[in-house]
């Protein structure tokens, strides 16, 4: 006898399988201070599960912009620091997360997005 599973398995993740790529899920989630959304170094990305539609695919966006400077060498961070560096031949920065606001839109690596995306979160 077979049995069928009547959810689905994203939906019991807590995974947004429509904003997902195969090798970036997105998982939605409650965030503190009115954060939409976090890149996380292990390549997975936390929205606010409450955002609508549109925010949500926004802030995406932005935090798929986080996950390329992370692949490409340009930030990474642990629990103490954001280790951020422009280019190849310049020297790397380093931000004690203690000392900054995440989503600031005057850090480095945030401001190099909002140029290009020209969509700040309200």
């Amino acid at each position: 006898m077979a049995f069928t599973m009547k959810s689905n398995v994203p939906g019991l993740l807590g995974i947004n399988a429509e904003l997902s790529t195969y090798s970036v899920p997105v998982f939605e989630k409650d965030l503190p201070n009115g954060i939409w959304g976090a890149a996380n170094i292990d390549r997975t990305i936390v929205v606010e599960k409450d955002l609508k539609p549109k925010d949500k695919k926004s802030a995406v966006k932005h935090e798929m912009m986080h996950i390329m400077q992370f692949r490409n060498g340009t930030v990474r961070y642990d629990n103490k620091n954001v280790y951020y560096k422009p280019n190849k031949g310049s020297a790397t920065e380093i931000f004690p997360l203690v000392s900054i606001r995440p989503g600031n839109h005057k850090l480095p690596w945030e401001k190099s997005i909002y140029d290009k995306t020209k969509t700040y979160a309200k």
